[in-house]
């Protein structure tokens, strides 16, 4: 004969309790997956954008300011271009000074899930007339 006060769960409560822990586990799951995807992406800018700079700091220093498009490789990973044209502006009399503006535009590429990504840093810098 059964006691009048059962004690413990029927299967069909503890299978309702598993399928309720699974689904959450799965989206907890998800959630951190995304936030690490999110993570790595994000140092991947930070580098490319360090990189950037660091190009963008030799140019005018370290490699004279000419006009004209320069290309190389910085690891396995990166690579970068850089363009630099004289800069042209309504009102801007360049003739008669003796520095000429220039436009400088460094991008540094790479591949990250199956995608071309890039960072492009622009600035204007004065350069000594010829």
């Amino acid at each position: 004969m059964r006691s009048e006060r059962q004690r413990g769960f029927s299967l069909l409560e503890v299978l309702v309790a598993f399928a309720i822990l699974s689904l959450s586990l799965g989206v907890l799951l998800q959630v951190f997956g995304t936030g690490l995807r999110n993570t790595a992406l994000a140092e991947e800018y930070s580098q490319a954008t360090l990189h950037a700079e660091s190009l963008l700091t030799l140019l005018g220093t370290e490699t004279p300011l000419t006009a004209g498009t320069l290309e190389g490789r910085i690891d396995e990973t990166f690579h970068w271009r850089s363009t630099v044209a004289p800069y042209q502006e309504e009102g801007l009399d360049t003739e008669n000074s003796s520095a000429q503006p220039y436009r400088i535009v460094v991008e540094v590429f790479w591949e990250s899930a199956s995608r071309t990504r890039s960072v492009a840093l622009e600035t204007l810098r004065l350069a000594p007339r010829k």
